[in-house]
C-alpha cells in the first residue's frame, strides 16, 4: 500500500513537473509568436493578406531574430527550436545534409503549444487568456488530458472547446497586435515626414 502510494506521488510529481514545463512553453512570445504565423496562413483561419503582412513583419521575423526557446515536457530540457530542426532534419546523421523550411518551423512551433496545452490544467488555459472568472467544482484541478480521455463526452467536448478558443484567442489577439504595431509604424513614418528640422548648431 505504501508502495503504491509512492508511486502515486512519483506520478503526480511527475505530472507537474511537465506542467511547468508546459507552461513555461505557452508563454513563451517568440514560440507563440511562430505558432500564430501559421494558424494566421491557414485557409479557414478568416486572415487576409493584409493581417498576414502584418504578422509576418511584426511577429514572425521578429521571433526569428530573437531565436526561439523550447521546453521538453518530458525532460525539461531547454533547445532552441530553429536548432532541432535543422538538426533533425539531417540525412543520416550526416553535418549539413538536412533541409527546413519556414512552414516546418511554424507548424513544429504550433505542435508544441498543443502538446503543451493538453498537459496543464483547465484552470491554466483560463489564465493564460487572461481571466479570472470562476471555474465549477468538476474542473477545478483537472488537467486537459484527463477530461479528453474522459468517458464523458460532455467533458470530451469542453476539452475541444477549450483547446480551440485558446488557440482561436492567441492568433486573434496576435493579428490584433501585427496590425496595432503596424498602425504605429505608418503613424511614426508620417510625423516623422512633417516634424519640423532640428536648427543647426553654430
Amino acid at each position: 500500500m505504501a508502495q503504491e502510494r509512492q508511486t502515486k506521488e512519483e506520478m503526480e510529481k511527475r505530472r507537474e513537473e511537465a506542467r511547468g514545463y508546459a507552461l513555461k512553453n505557452l508563454r513563451a512570445k517568440n514560440l507563440s509568436n511562430l505558432a500564430i504565423s501559421y494558424l494566421a496562413q491557414t485557409d479557414d483561419s478568416g486572415f487576409g493578406n493584409t493581417d498576414n503582412d502584418a504578422v509576418e513583419e511584426f511577429l514572425y521575423f521578429p521571433a526569428l531574430n530573437s531565436g526561439t526557446k523550447t521546453y521538453d515536457l518530458k525532460s525539461g530540457k531547454e533547445y532552441d527550436l530553429m536548432r532541432n530542426a535543422l538538426l533533425g532534419s539531417r540525412k543520416d546523421k550526416r553535418r549539413y545534409s538536412g533541409q527546413v523550411s519556414e512552414f516546418d518551423i511554424i507548424e513544429t512551433a504550433t505542435n508544441i503549444l498543443q502538446q503543451s496545452l493538453a498537459t496543464v490544467k483547465v484552470s491554466d488555459v483560463i489564465e493564460l487568456i487572461g481571466s479570472t472568472a470562476p471555474i465549477k467544482d468538476s474542473y477545478k484541478n483537472k488537467y486537459i488530458v484527463d477530461l479528453a480521455q474522459s468517458s464523458n463526452e460532455e467533458d470530451k467536448k469542453v476539452v475541444g472547446t477549450l483547446i480551440g478558443g485558446y488557440i482561436t484567442y492567441i492568433a486573434t489577439q496576435g493579428v490584433s497586435d501585427a496590425l496595432k504595431s503596424r498602425a504605429n509604424s505608418v503613424r511614426s513614418g508620417l510625423e516623422e515626414l512633417v516634424k519640423p528640422e532640428e536648427p543647426k548648431s553654430k
